[in-house]
């Protein structure tokens, strides 16, 4: 009878893979500007970014008709339409004049 030879693996080729970090973890520990799904717009200090949500401390809640402040705000990941950092520079757009 013929033995079967268990194949052979190769652990030269097999790495231990490295963990990247989620994108949204560069905004951990900076102030930033969420645009969250809807009207509102929340600028605060970030001091969690996980894949699923962000928290935020220090912050400022502009809505239609309001604007709110709060020390801590959790924001699902589903709520959120974008992310930025705090504006550095804000620069008003001139209109072209008819002529």
């Amino acid at each position: 009878m013929s033995e079967k030879k268990p194949a052979a693996k190769n652990q030269s080729q097999k790495q231990p893979q490295q963990k990247k970090d989620h994108p949204l973890k560069l905004f951990e520990g900076k102030r930033v500007v969420v645009q969250e799904i809807g009207p509102n717009t929340i600028e605060g200090d970030c001091i969690v970014a996980e894949p699923g949500y962000l928290i935020l401390m220090n912050v400022r809640i502009k809505g239609t008709k309001h604007v709110a402040e709060a020390q801590l705000l959790y924001i699902p990941n589903h709520r959120i339409s974008f992310v930025h950092t705090a504006p550095t520079k804000v620069e008003e757009i001139k209109e072209a004049e008819p002529q």
